[in-house]
C-alpha cells in the first residue's frame, strides 16, 4: 500500500485531517491526538499511525512555533524569560517521561492506555470550566510535563490538554501557554519518533509512514499561520472556555473508543 495506490477519497481525508489537526493544535495547543483513533478506525495499522503523527506533528509544531513568535504570542528569546525557561523545562522532563513510558508501555493494554488518557484529559477539561486557579510553581510544571510526556509516548496524544490547561490554571497567559506547548511538543515528537523507531524497528511500513507523514505535513503547513493568528486574537476568558470544552470533547471521544472496544 503506497500513496499512488491509495483511494482518492482516503488521500483527501489525510489532507483534511492534517489541516484540521494542525489548526486545532496551533490555535489551542491540543487536538492533534484526535487523529490517532480516527486513522485507526478507518483501518490504518497503529504501527503506521503513531510514527506518522509524531513526524508530522514535529514538523508542523516547529512551523507554528515560528508563527507564534512572529505574531508575538510568545517570546522565545535567549535571555532567561519565563517562556524559554518553561520550554526547556518541559522538554527536559518530557524526555525522561517519554523514555519511562516507552519502557512501561510494553506491559500496558491498549484499552488501559485509552481509559487512562480519557480520564486525565476529561479531568483537565473540567478544571478549565469553573473559575479554578492554582498558584504557579515550577515544581507543578515538572509534574505536569512528566505526566503529559508519558501520555504522549504511550498513546501519541494527551500532551496538549494537560500542558496547555495546566499552565493556564497555574496563572500563565493563555497565548503563551499554547505557544510553549506547541514548541515543546514538537521537540518531544522528534524524540518520540526516534524512540518509536528503536523500540518497534519500524514493524509498520516505513515508506508508507513517511509518505502519509509528508501528506499531513504539507496540508498542515497551510493551517499553522491561521492557527497562530487565531491564538493572537483569543481573549483569556474565551480561550479558557474553548480549550476546556475541546479537552472534554477529546476525552469523551477517547472514552467512547474504550467502551466500544469492550462491546
Amino acid at each position: 500500500m503506497v500513496i499512488e495506490n491509495l483511494d482518492i477519497s482516503l488521500l483527501f481525508l489525510f489532507i483534511f485531517l492534517g489541516f484540521i489537526g494542525s489548526f486545532l493544535d496551533g490555535s489551542l495547543g491540543m487536538g492533534y491526538g484526535l487523529l490517532s483513533p480516527i486513522l485507526i478506525a478507518i483501518g490504518i495499522d497503529p504501527l503506521i499511525v503513531v510514527p506518522t503523527l509524531l513526524i508530522s506533528q514535529m514538523t508542523t509544531g516547529f512551523t507554528v512555533s515560528f508563527f507564534h513568535y512572529f505574531y508575538k504570542n510568545v517570546n522565545f528569546g535567549f535571555n532567561t524569560n519565563q517562556d524559554s525557561k518553561a520550554t526547556l523545562l518541559f522538554v527536559v522532563t518530557g524526555l525522561i517521561g517519554m523514555t519511562m513510558a516507552f519502557l512501561l508501555a510494553i506491559n500496558l493494554t491498549d484499552e488501559f492506555v485509552m481509559l487512562y488518557i480519557s480520564i486525565i484529559v476529561i479531568s483537565a477539561g473540567l478544571l478549565m470550566l469553573p473559575k479554578i486557579q492554582f498558584t504557579f510553581s515550577w515544581k507543578k510544571m515538572y509534574l505536569l510535563s512528566a505526566i503529559a510526556s508519558f501520555n504522549k509516548a504511550i498513546s501519541g496524544g494527551g500532551y496538549g490538554p494537560v500542558m496547555t490547561i495546566g499552565q493556564i490554571t497555574s496563572g500563565r497567559d493563555a497565548k503563551e501557554s499554547v505557544a510553549v506547548t506547541d514548541l515543546s511538543e514538537a521537540l518531544l515528537s522528534a524524540y518520540g519518533f526516534i524512540l518509536y523507531s528503536i523500540f518497534n524497528s519500524f514493524s509498520g511500513n516505513l515508506i508508507l509512514t513517511l509518505e502519509l507523514g509528508l501528506v499531513m505535513i504539507l496540508s498542515g503547513m497551510f493551517a499553522t499561520p491561521i492557527g497562530a493568528f487565531l491564538t493572537k486574537k483569543l481573549k483569556k476568558k474565551s480561550a479558557k472556555k474553548i480549550i476546556g470544552c475541546l479537552s472534554l470533547i477529546i476525552g469523551i471521544i477517547t472514552l467512547i473508543r474504550v467502551i466500544l472496544a469492550f462491546l
